[in-house]
């Protein structure tokens, strides 16, 4: 017995050992964030150097990066005394200023890494989201592919290429951005996030899963999964899938399972119907997502398993319904935006994708337009998660060029791929309701054009066959003695047709064909009453863009006003030092600019707002540029205008509105939508308070305060989290604000301010919303602009505490601690 005994335990024994050593699934290490420990180096090697894709390199001397990166927006070496540099500008650009005097070139990139013996016999994908612009890429030496345009994602499988666990393996890549290639900035590098991909031979494919509401009511929808799987082994196998489906909170609501016969070398796709009972249905007020969470077993164990977010909602679009979600009508309060992010030029950081959503969901916007290409996956993410509506945009042109050097070069051999990327990684965000084709395309009229156009409806069919199509057209600008009658066959092609700058003819179009959809794909600040007129009088004008939501970098100064004598002529963008494009409704701080208030009153987010026009010179007369908007400011801080008349807009729902300065009454005037919701006062300037009351059928309704603040006295330093991760993808968006003795930011202040940035982190970018203030971009001395200034801060990824101290000749020192989880 007692023989059997020591058997029995050591077969115990023997089994929890055995057990033990069983490699329990992880999908944490199926795709891996591949931003870190990068080496980077900027434009021409030296004659003579090996070239970097052979893996003995020497790289030592190259700098450290981690990604996203953009090396568009690093200082240039050189002399900074010369006028024709500032930091990362260079007033002899070839882009000048449609690219905002940024530089581009030639640069590479380089990292090291092993794989762990877990990684033995797995296929391994290295995936980019984005890439600026014409890339190659090699494995130990090995040419793994090349991918030319900047805004779609690629991936290749490198498995063949990679060295045996533990030994180190090295990728490297070329990026080059040369000549004119773009009408705004494009930044360059690797600008997005980079993602390692281990999976077994046998996986689900790259965004190889597909969630589409078949039906939906209160009590149920029907979820259609299509999943794509691969079978790169040398055998054939039954496998099996496993559908989860997990609400909010990760409770499993519904489940699915299917068979999976997968033939070696070929992909598979396994459709599967989930029926999910009481579903919470995503929208801007609600944007509840879900997620498949898809299972794929080989004889019983997992080999691989991916999850997969979807949002459960319906869109419906007519002439005689107009946009409707979820049964819902919604107006689309749009605004076109480019894909950069301000003072940090194009690198789209995680947070900083979130936090440009956040601002135009925070001003009333629930649209974007991402002209004019496809945006980031984080951005996507970032607008399903908030609740914004996207039209998710392919190209700027097609055949015919805009500049010598872009993207027309290649549509003829590359579009196909560059279409199927952008569906197949985007067809599961809730957040997209359209797909855009193109913009302003040259050849739009014409029957290549329309041809084009109409392979291109056709081809996204094939890949996701839900939304809808728009491409924004213009007038023939560019084709003169062309009739806007011409457009007809290109609006044909079209479930709604987008209208650059021409919402005048909505009604007239209509009455013609009175089956088409529009929608305003791009409108200016000043037409904004016009545009929205349109949209609210008419289920057929589904909504309204503007050029643009956000301030953005390059096509310097389009929103531009000048005083300018009679003999004077106006230009169309300005010129060196101006590098933003200053028509955004929000500045590049994140703050309103003045054309935002009057659509804060358009689109009810408020009852009353107050603009005050700056003195206009003696002699001169303002210009206003097509793109932009009055000089005009929401504050009363004139000093050295004392007595002068000042024009105030006041903008009100209300129907009168009355000024007092001082306790003065200065007027009183009526306010309808003949007056466009305005009304104007000349008021002599003086010291004080300027307060305007809005009134409707004669009772308050609001009130709207500007005061004389005092003298500079202090600088208030504010962080938008004072907690962040410790993740090299998260920021902090310090604002720096010069305040009286009361608090009050004083708006005429121009200091400079020295930042010190010390601890768990280290400056990404600062500057202020001035277009044409090179000189405080990038630096730890910045000059305040309005009162106003800007540090962005990217952590360590590391726990810790970030501080930051401000100091400024003649105020108090200010400090702030940001601490890092």
């Amino acid at each position: 017995m007692k023989a059997l005994f020591k058997s029995l335990v050591c077969l115990s024994v023997i089994f929890l050992l055995t057990a033990s050593c069983v490699k329990k699934f992880e999908p944490a290490t199926r795709d891996r964030n591949f931003n870190a420990g990068w080496k980077f180096t900027r434009d021409s090697l030296p004659a003579g150097t090996v070239s970097p894709e052979v893996p003995e390199f020497d790289d030592s001397k190259w700098s450290g990066v981690d990604l996203p990166h953009d090396w568009s927006m690093m200082a240039l070496s050189g002399n900074e005394n010369d006028s024709s540099q500032i930091g990362p500008f260079l007033k002899t650009s070839p882009g000048n200023t449609s690219t905002g005097y940024a530089i581009g070139g030639t640069a590479w990139y380089r990292k090291h890494f092993k794989l762990g013996k877990a990684d033995e016999g797995k296929t391994v994908t290295v995936k980019f989201d984005g890439v600026y612009m014409e890339t190659e890429v090699w494995v130990n030496g090995k040419h793994a592919g090349n991918h030319v345009y900047g805004y779609t994602p690629f991936y290749f499988d490198v498995t063949s290429f990679l060295n045996k666990a533990g030994i180190d393996n090295v990728i490297t890549v070329k990026v080059s951005n040369t000549g004119r290639n773009s009408r705004w900035y494009s930044g360059s590098g690797i600008y997005r996030n980079v993602t390692l991909s281990v999976t077994d031979p046998v996986h689900v494919s790259m965004w190889g899963v597909q969630a589409v509401t078949a039906e939906c009511s209160a009590a149920e929808a029907k979820e259609m999964l299509k999943i794509t799987v691969e079978n790169s082994s040398a055998e054939a196998i039954n496998g099996k899938i496993k559908i989860n489906i997990l609400a909010p909170g990760d409770s499993v609501v519904a489940t699915g399972e299917a068979e999976a016969a997968l033939q070696t070398g070929e992909k598979t796709i396994i459709g599967q119907q989930i029926v999910i009972k009481d579903p919470l249905l995503w929208s801007t007020e609600s944007p509840i997502l879900y997620k498949a969470e898809i299972t794929l077993e080989k004889e019983g164990k997992t080999i691989d398993q991916v999850y997969q977010p979807f949002g459960i909602r319906t869109v419906e679009i007519s002439a005689e319904k107009g946009f409707l979600l979820n049964g819902k009508p919604v107006e689309l309060k749009g605004g076109c935006m480019h894909h950069d992010n301000g003072l940090l030029g194009s690198a789209a950081f995680d947070r900083a994708e979130e936090r440009r959503v956040q601002l135009m969901k925070s001003n009333g916007f629930n649209a974007i337009r991402t002209s004019h290409n496809p945006p980031s996956e984080a951005f996507l993410d970032a607008c399903d998660r908030i609740g914004m509506l996207v039209i998710d945009e392919t190209f700027d042109m097609w055949q015919k060029p805009k500049n010598a050097m872009d993207y027309s070069r290649f549509f003829n051999d590359w579009w196909k791929k560059d279409v199927e990327a952008m569906i197949l990684r985007d067809r599961n965000h809730p957040s997209v309701i359209l797909w855009s084709i193109g913009n302003e395309i040259p050849e739009r009229a014409d029957t290549s054009g329309v041809q084009t156009a109409k392979e291109l409806v056709s081809y996204i069919k094939t890949l996701d066959d839900t939304r809808g199509f728009t491409n924004a057209i213009c007038e023939f600008w560019d084709h003169p003695g062309m009739k806007w009658e011409a457009t007809a066959p290109a609006f044909e092609v079209l479930t709604v047709g987008g209208y650059n700058y021409q919402f005048q003819r909505y009604e007239s179009d209509h009455e013609k064909y009175p089956e088409r959809i529009m929608m305003g794909t791009e409108s200016v600040p000043k037409d904004a009453y016009g545009n929205w007129t349109m949209v609210e009088k008419h289920p057929y004008v589904i909504g309204d863009f503007v050029w643009t939501g956000m301030d953005y970098l390059g096509e310097t100064g389009i929103g531009h006003t000048q005083y300018m004598t009679k003999d004077q002529k106006d230009q169309f963008a300005m010129t060196w030092p101006w590098f933003n494009a200053w028509c955004g409704d929000i500045d590049v701080l994140g703050d309103k600019k003045p054309q935002m208030l009057y659509k804060d009153v358009l689109w009810g987010n408020s009852k009353l707002e107050m603009n005050v026009h700056a003195p206009v010179p003696e002699g001169k007369t303002e210009v206003v540029s097509y793109w932009g908007w009055p000089d005009e400011y929401p504050h009363w801080n004139w000093n050295g205008n004392e007595d002068k008349p000042l024009q105030v807009s006041v903008y009100t729902t209300g129907d009168e509105v009355k000024l007092m300065l001082n306790g003065r009454e200065m007027g009183t005037q009526k306010v309808s939508p003949e007056t466009k919701l305005t009304a104007t006062f000349t008021v002599p300037y003086e010291p004080g308070e300027l307060k305007a009351i809005a009134f409707s059928k004669g009772s308050e309704i609001a009130q709207k305060i500007f005061k004389t603040t005092g003298t500079p006295e202090a600088i208030k330093l504010t962080a938008d989290r004072t907690d962040i991760k410790a993740d090299r993808n998260d920021l902090a968006y310090v604002k720096i604000e010069i305040i009286d003795e009361f608090g009050q930011v004083v708006t005429d202040a121009t200091k400079q301010v020295k930042i010190t940035v010390s601890g768990d982190g280290e400056m990404a970018g600062s500057g202020n919303a001035c277009p044409w203030d090179m000189k405080s971009v990038g630096k730890t001395t910045i000059s305040t602009f309005h009162g106003k200034a800007l540090l962005i801060v990217r952590p360590f990824a590391k726990e810790g505490n970030i501080s930051i101290k401000a100091t400024s000749e003649g105020l108090q020192d200010t400090e702030l601690q940001i601490q890092v989880k």
